[in-house]
């Protein structure tokens, strides 16, 4: 009977994606919205709340990313993460907070993750996550400098506005591998700040993202880890990110990256005996260098020191 009921549990994964790419309504790869960091795989809850509790360590991170640094008004993004799988329970739980800026545009949201791991073999595991968040989303007009002066349109900012979403996400786990699939915002929001006023491009479109990773054993105290992302947006080309890291001694880490939207970046990673955790990024639009420096986005993380068993994931909080 056990037999049967694993068998079963095989096709699991099969059903689920199939499930989710119905749920995008994807019919042709608008704007991504989302706000995209860099150092995603250290953290991948940023995108998929399977990943909520994927450690017995509780702990968090907090992220800022700083984007074409040398524009007046350029989008800056700043994120607090926390996350802990529940003591003696199938289950983790995660908390985020954001805060981005972009010109006179400002969103800060904070959204719960809830996560279940079901065991289906002795070497694979299948997480599910739902995701809650409530974001205010505030322009304020009155600063933009105006060519014409007198326009009422922007003599008063609109106020706040409130956007609810919901999030669900899979990761499927067999041996040092992971497979996953996400929608962080299933529900499409209305950005004009207006009451009552929407258009075709005000609207957000939700991203299902498909990723991948792994780890390799060069030798004892040397790993490469190697990933893979894709992002499908309506009406827009799709994203896709190939990344890999060289990991020495489990402490220090140097990777690079490279998008198909003409990306290069790099990073660097040092862990402190498994509780401090930092890291750096650096990436470029190659051919737009003359109009900004680039991007920067840094990590830190902390795991609390207590409770440490072994993880889900091959990648580290």
């Amino acid at each position: 009977m056990k037999k049967v009921v694993t068998d079963k549990l095989k096709y699991l994964p099969v059903w689920i994606m199939g499930v989710i790419l119905l749920c995008a309504g994807i019919k042709k790869v608008h704007g991504q919205e989302q706000v995209f960091f860099s150092q995603h795989q250290y953290n991948p809850m940023l995108y998929n709340p399977a990943f909520a509790g994927n450690r017995d360590i509780p702990g968090f991170s907090i992220y800022s990313r700083q984007q074409w640094i040398s524009w007046e008004g350029s989008p800056s993004s700043n994120m607090i993460l926390a996350h802990t799988r529940m003591k003696n329970k199938d289950f983790g739980l995660g908390f985020t907070l954001a805060h981005d800026r972009m010109g006179p545009v400002q969103q800060t949201g904070v959204s719960g993750a809830y996560a279940y791991s079901l065991q289906i073999s002795e070497e694979s595991r299948l997480m599910m996550g739902l995701q809650a968040e409530f974001r205010i989303l505030q322009i304020h007009l009155m600063q933009l400098q105006l060519i014409d002066q007198g326009d009422q349109l922007f003599e008063e900012d609109p106020g706040l506005k409130l956007q609810p979403n919901v999030g669900i996400g899979f990761n499927y786990i067999f041996r040092n591998y992971n497979v996953n699939i996400s929608i962080p915002r299933i529900l499409n929001a209305n950005l004009s700040p207006f009451q009552g006023e929407t258009s075709y491009w005000s609207k957000t479109r939700r991203i299902l993202y498909m990723g991948a990773n792994t780890s390799y054993e060069i030798s004892g105290d040397l790993k490469v880890l190697p990933s893979l992302l894709i992002g499908l947006a309506s009406g827009h080309s799709p994203f896709i990110e190939i990344a890999g890291l060289l990991q020495l001694k489990e402490k220090f880490g140097l990777g690079a990256l490279y998008r198909f939207n003409n990306t290069l970046g790099g990073m660097i990673r040092y862990d402190h005996q498994d509780t401090f955790v930092f890291g750096y990024s650096y990436d470029v639009s190659m051919g737009y260098t003359q109009f900004n420096a680039g991007t920067h986005e840094l990590y830190l993380g902390y795991n609390f020191p207590f409770n440490k068993t072994k993880t889900l994931s091959p990648r580290r909080f």
